[in-house]
């Protein structure tokens, strides 16, 4: 007897095609989020451009802020994995490697989304205190301060006490003095990449030389 040929499963093929779908989808949401706001684009509007029903865009993402919100969380992904293929050492000393990594953050984020789509994300944080976009969201923060704690970790930097530091405690301050000026950054569409980091860097500089001898 002839054997069948061998070839995807059934499951394999569709999940593969849903994998196919969920991607495709995110993609034209992006692009229509950022061609004509959020406010302006329509679930409808999304599913004709992927060649989809508008019943199959609600059934992957029930709202549009889902949606919005698995883009974000998908570029952070990226965005993170990529980071992590930077040596977290380079040898020009520690407030060099966190201005690297604090330029990264605000590059990666343009990355993902424009200053608009950005400025509703946070809106709906402020609408939602309680919701689960704003819980999933603050992952986000969550990470960044780890991404900062390992280049914290990593560097023989000495105290002006001549002590150890809490690498936490020094993570969460430098992250929410980056994260003050990005919300200026995005709120503010004439402002450059240049002239965020021109304010951004030299107080982080001028802020660790408080903190470490060597700095």
């Amino acid at each position: 007897m002839a054997k069948k040929p061998v070839g995807e499963s059934a499951p394999g093929l569709r999940s593969r095609q849903k994998s196919q779908r969920w991607n495709a989808i995110l993609t034209t949401a992006k692009r229509l989020f950022e061609q004509n706001g959020i406010e302006n684009t329509t679930m409808a509007m999304i599913a004709v451009e992927v060649g989809v029903s508008t019943p199959t865009v609600f059934n992957y993402f029930g709202t549009r802020d889902e949606l919005l919100l698995a883009i974000i969380l998908d570029g952070h992904v990226r965005a993170v994995e990529s980071n992590r293929r930077i040596p977290l050492r380079s040898g020009k000393g520690l407030s060099a490697d966190l201005a690297d990594l604090l330029t990264r953050f605000t590059q990666y984020s343009m990355q993902i989304f424009n200053k608009p789509v950005w400025r509703y994300a946070d809106s709906a944080a402020i609408r939602q205190p309680k919701s689960e976009f704003v819980q999933r969201y603050a992952q986000i923060d969550a990470v960044l301060r780890e991404e900062i704690e390992s280049v914290l970790r990593n560097q023989p930097s000495v105290t002006r006490r001549g002590g150890a530091f809490d690498t936490a405690a020094l993570a969460a301050i430098l992250y929410n003095h980056w994260n003050a000026h990005y919300i200026a950054f995005i709120k503010d569409d004439d402002m450059s990449l240049d002239s965020h980091l021109g304010a951004l860097l030299p107080q982080l500089r001028e802020l660790l030389s408080l903190i470490f001898a060597d700095e």
